[in-house]
């Protein structure tokens, strides 16, 4: 059940370069949780609901498929770097078929698995029929169908400091569409693959003009505008918010791939917000000027930890090392782990500090947005107004409904990593 843990012990025992506290604690607690709890457009579909039971419920009945999304992003990567070493036609030798190529724009020229020393900025693939007789898994094709990733200016193939090639492994569901399906599918396969994309880039849309128009804009900047000119300037937003994507999208290209770059963004966002909510949902004594001192206490520690370390074969710049190099770590993923804590540790002593030295809010204020006993708990029956003295504070018994699938979430959430 734990053979997969193995490897964590220590940095150096897997190409990851993570330990298990890195692991556990950066990517299981504050990434993961972080991106779940504090996520705008997460949290956007919760607030859409009727009611305060609905809202409540969507996070815990959303939690159970939700869990199974990492087979979507994993198994595809592993079947794309081991698909051709186990079928005919991917080592060298092997029986020749007769076989359909499909071309892929910008990549070098690989037939069946094989680089035949020409560069082209075309990726060939042949689809055939599997021979009878698969081939075992050898050291020629470690990459399976993955192509090596090319520069945009030149064509060339992308080296890393050693001169080994870069693989583009955001191709990998591209590359097995082509692979796997013929012709008709194909196209039913890129639409539900775009279709995918556009249905997530409208919620990030949303969620930032939302954010934008009302949050900030409304809120802080023009406080007597009218509707029509709320309006104007979502309309605005979002042409804003697409351009900064685009942008964004030039930079993720320095990246070996996007989960890299997402869980930069991550570790520097999401991961110090998500100890303020923590603390605000959970600590009544947490005030307003300790959210926002921690806050920005603990972005400023994640930029800090980002500019002062570097992952190994990466140059400073948007990696990280833009203000000195004082460590390195084994790659982007175990310094954005790494990155994380920091900030969630930052935020989370300096709230708590900040919050012990400024005057709390009256419990009476806080009642309903703060997790604690409720305030006639632990009253003297004589303070108690008569109603409520013969009578114990009770839970609202939607409580008592969401437990059955709280419990069926966090066997879940406990059970899997073991497993997986």
């Amino acid at each position: 059940m734990t053979h997969s843990w193995r490897g964590m012990a220590h940095a150096s025992t897997n190409t990851l370069g993570v330990e298990w506290v890195g692991l556990a604690m950066g990517l299981g607690f504050v990434l993961s949780f972080g991106y779940w709890c504090t996520d705008f457009l997460v949290i956007q579909r919760a607030m859409a609901a009727d009611s305060e039971v609905s809202a409540r419920r969507v996070p815990l009945i959303a939690a159970i498929p939700k869990m199974f999304l990492p087979f979507l992003v994993i198994l595809p990567g592993l079947i794309a770097v081991t698909v051709t070493s186990h079928m005919a036609g991917a080592g060298q030798g092997a029986p020749s078929v007769q076989k359909e190529s499909v071309i892929l724009s910008g990549a070098p020229e690989r037939a069946g698995g094989e680089s035949n020393g020409a560069e082209s900025k075309d990726l060939h693939f042949n689809a055939a029929a599997p021979s009878a007789a698969p081939l075992p898994l050898d050291d020629a094709h470690p990459h399976g169908i993955i192509p090596e990733k090319t520069d945009p200016v030149s064509g060339q193939p992308v080296l890393d400091n050693h001169g080994n090639p870069v693989y583009n492994y955001d191709l990998a569901i591209p590359v097995m569409l082509l692979h796997f399906f013929p012709t008709g599918i194909l196209g039913l396969g890129l639409t539900a693959l775009l279709a995918s994309f556009m249905s997530g880039m409208a919620g990030n849309v949303t969620a930032f003009n939302t954010v934008w128009t009302y949050d900030i804009y409304q809120a802080y900047i023009n406080k007597r505008g009218t509707d029509a000119h709320y309006l104007w300037m979502g309309r605005m937003a979002t042409i804003g918010g697409v351009a900064l994507s685009v942008a964004a999208a030039y930079l993720v290209t320095n990246f070996n791939n996007i989960m890299d770059a997402l869980q930069l963004v991550f570790s520097v966002v999401n991961a110090p917000l998500f100890a303020t909510f923590l603390l605000g949902m959970f600590w009544k004594r947490t005030t307003g000027h300790g959210a926002f001192t921690g806050l920005i206490a603990g972005t400023g520690a994640a930029l800090l930890h980002h500019g002062l370390t570097l992952p190994a074969d990466a140059t400073p710049g948007i990696h990280g090392g833009w203000i000195a190099i004082l460590h390195h770590y084994p790659s982007d993923m175990a310094q954005n782990f790494w990155t994380a804590i920091f900030a969630f540790t930052v935020n989370l002593l300096v709230t708590m500090a900040v919050s012990l030295a400024t005057t709390p809010r009256p419990e009476a204020e806080l009642v309903g947005l703060v997790y604690f006993p409720h305030p006639q708990a632990h009253r003297h029956p004589s303070e108690l107004v008569p109603e409520a003295r013969h009578s114990r504070p009770r839970r609202p018994c939607h409580a008592h409904r969401s437990q059955p699938r709280l419990r069926l979430a966090l066997a879940l959430l406990l059970q899997l990593p073991l497993l997986f």
